[in-house]
């Protein structure tokens, strides 16, 4: 009765119903471990994520704070309970990592045996950014003209262009379709996103989201322009989509090469033996 309660109030305040199964799961998790969660305490959450440091991603643990603390929020709002358990839990900081980005030469030579319908999948994440939700969710209407109505995370909805590649793609597609999804489901409905995965990844050898990043990188490289790139992938902050942008490694050696010191000759070591007392490098 108290969860169903939870769930419509998270969904009256907006919440995605992604957003809203997620925050469930999570206590739901928690529940399994300390079944009266209204007598949860500040300790109990604490060691319960520190005893999953070493089996769940920072991510992971990032969002089930998150989940606590807006259960526990609700809670203490509606006098379940006189406070609250997860206020003051310490952040979780997530480590930065270079992402995958899928290569061009990987793109192309996996468009060469490619079906049509995999070929769409595929620019749909290359030429428009789209997440794998959103690609197997896509649908004929959702085209409008030479532009994408594509709805994203938290139910938010951001219009994309589509190039001439991709809409020569998705203009075939629809000629098969005679409307409906892009990628229908055996049984109706859409594709599930794990099909639509598993399809990408046969093909390419590298997973869905590392078309994204690339598209992300692309983007930028031909616009500099971050705030469009920032809406061309419906990211919430520019934090977010910088993230996405991956400099390359020429970029890199050339701001590596621009470290040089000024010098008339070539930078050598003298050897120890011969150093004067203090000095540790000389030029030649």
């Amino acid at each position: 009765m108290m969860m169903e309660e939870y769930r419509n109030a998270l969904l009256a305040a907006g919440r995605s119903h992604g957003t809203v199964k997620q925050r469930l799961s999570h206590m739901d998790q928690l529940q399994r471990h300390h079944p009266d969660l209204l007598a949860v305490t500040r300790t109990d959450l604490e060691r319960f994520l520190a005893n999953r440091r070493t089996s769940h991603a920072a991510e992971t643990r990032k969002s089930m704070r998150s989940s606590y603390r807006t259960f526990y929020a609700w809670a203490l709002a509606t006098g379940r309970i006189k406070s609250d358990p997860a206020h003051g839990l310490p952040p979780i900081r997530v480590p930065r990592k270079i992402p995958r980005m899928a290569a061009d030469a990987e793109v192309q030579l996996g468009l060469v045996a490619a079906t049509l319908e995999e070929s769409a999948m595929i620019l749909l994440g290359r030429l428009a950014g789209l997440r794998l939700s959103e690609i197997a969710t896509l649908h004929t209407k959702h085209r409008e003209h030479d532009v994408l109505r594509v709805t994203g995370k938290g139910e938010k909805q951001r219009m994309v262009p589509i190039n001439d590649d991709l809409m020569h793609v998705l203009l075939e597609l629809e000629e098969e379709r005679a409307g409906g999804y892009y990628f229908p489901g055996r049984y109706g409905g859409h594709m599930h996103p794990a099909s639509v995965n598993k399809i990408i990844t046969r093909r390419l050898g590298t997973n869905p989201h590392s078309l994204r990043h690339a598209a992300a990188t692309s983007a930028y490289r031909g616009t500099r322009d971050l705030r469009a790139v920032q809406d061309f992938l419906g990211h919430s902050s520019l934090a977010t989509t910088e993230r996405y942008l991956h400099v390359g490694l020429d970029a890199v050696r050339s701001a590596a090469e621009a470290t040089a010191l000024p010098r008339r000759g070539h930078l050598r070591l003298v050897p120890a033996d011969d150093r004067p007392p203090g000095l540790t490098h000389a030029a030649a």
